[in-house]
């Protein structure tokens, strides 16, 4: 018994030397990727927007009249400011046509009637936004759909 117990106190003190001198084991965690930021429009220079600026507003108010003025800056693209601004325009236009059509199929089943004047108050708010971003310089997307134009429209770029 008593061999017994010096093994067992000799077993323990081994254990006790062992986890003393051993090192902890610390697991290495791989680096969590850093996301980049969303791209962001690149704010044009001042003289950029100061020369740009009659497009991007004529391209708003025509638009009130139904003039594509926002066509002149999209074929012309020599400054990004009024590009800008041209692809804004070019997407509440598509907007006004797409919910257009479907305002009016759906006055069918009286949707539409409610719709029509809606969407029409909305497309003109927005338009509104945007003329008032042009007319202070800033690059700002339009709300809501804004975003979608910076998307969609990101190939038509200066030359």
């Amino acid at each position: 018994m008593t061999e017994e117990k010096k093994n067992d106190e000799v077993t323990e003190q081994a254990a006790t030397e062992t986890a003393v001198t051993e090192e902890p084991k610390t697991e290495t965690v791989p680096p969590t990727p850093v996301e980049e930021p969303a791209a962001t429009p690149e704010t044009p220079a001042m003289d950029e927007i100061e020369d740009g600026k009659s497009f991007a507003i004529l391209s708003y108010v025509l638009t009130f009249i139904g003039i594509p003025f926002f066509l002149v800056p999209l074929i012309m693209r020599n400054n990004s400011f009024s590009l800008y601004h041209a692809k804004q325009c070019l997407l509440l236009a598509l907007a006004g046509i797409v919910l257009g059509t479907i305002s009016g199929l759906l006055v069918a089943v009286c949707i539409g009637l409610i719709l029509l004047p809606v969407v029409a108050i909305m497309l003109i708010v927005f338009t509104v936004m945007g003329l008032m971003n042009a007319i202070n310089g800033k690059a700002e997307p339009v709300p809501l759909i804004g975003k979608f134009a910076e998307d969609w429209f990101k190939g038509i770029q200066k030359v």
